[in-house]
């Protein structure tokens, strides 16, 4: 059966040397996605996967770097020539899901467990100086204990998610790298530095995970070995009907010494 060939994981998309910056209108650097006068982005590489517009990437702790418009997590790829693949595009959704749900559940976790925690230290207040009643003061303490508990399980899936984005955030920069790679072919780790803008460490770390990457997509896949049954050998007709004379009657035995005739 013929297989599809695999769509290109990037494009190149080369601009015009002679066209100007949309911003200030001075030259750009060929092979720059940004202005050097006013920084303003260029090119399809600079296209956020969030809101689709070109625009600069900024450092961020958790992310990385993240769009300038939107927020959202985006590859700092210093190339007016590639643009990134669906893949990666799909790996920095998913990061921007995860951190999403992450700051949403980290907000309500605290709230949640302030809230429950302030019940808690009330309900001893009122226990030491009022002194109400036994079946009182453990309804009071469980209604305090559900927003606690509440806002403990929420604190636990932020983590979780905390967990999912960076792992989205590193697939997509091992993507990154594959599709640069593709084009341009293979990269030194003091030109990944200077395309991603990481550290040589970073770099280091990504062309080892590319080149993995690289090889188990290229590796034939795995197949069930199914043994062959034996073939099984038919029964000669000397073995069902023992040996027949020329006339179809039994061979006789012959007796050691006898002569035949």
């Amino acid at each position: 059966m013929l297989k599809a060939a695999p769509m290109p994981p990037v494009a190149r998309t080369e601009l015009d040397p002679g066209t100007p910056c949309r911003n200030c209108g001075q030259a750009l650097v060929p092979g720059k996605s940004a202005c050097p006068a006013c920084g303003a982005a260029h090119g399809e590489g600079n296209r956020c996967p969030h809101c689709h517009s070109i625009a600069e990437v900024e450092p961020h702790g958790a992310l990385g770097f993240r769009c300038l418009v939107c927020g959202g997590p985006r590859i700092a790829l210093d190339s007016a020539e590639l643009s990134l693949s669906a893949q990666t595009n799909a790996a920095l959704s998913r990061a921007k899901s995860e951190q999403t749900k992450h700051l949403m559940l980290s907000a309500g976790g605290f709230l949640l467990s302030g809230m429950g925690a302030l019940a808690l230290l009330l309900c001893v207040v009122v226990e030491l100086t009022a002194s109400p009643g036994v079946g009182a003061m453990l309804a009071a303490y469980f209604a305090a204990a559900v927003p606690l508990a509440t806002g403990l399980f929420a604190l636990n899936r932020a983590a979780a998610a905390r967990k999912q984005r960076s792992e989205a955030l590193r697939t997509a920069e091992v993507s990154a790298l594959s599709d640069v790679q593709a084009v341009v072919g293979a990269l030194s780790a003091a030109r990944v530095v200077q395309l991603l803008r990481i550290s040589p460490e970073r770099a280091e770390l990504l062309l080892a995970e590319a080149s993995v990457a690289s090889m188990l997509e290229e590796a034939p896949a795995p197949r069930l070995r199914v043994a062959a049954p034996t073939p099984t050998r038919p029964a000669s007709a000397t073995e069902n009907h023992g040996i027949e004379t020329e006339i179809g009657e039994p061979a006789g035995k012959t007796v050691r010494g006898d002569t035949e005739i």
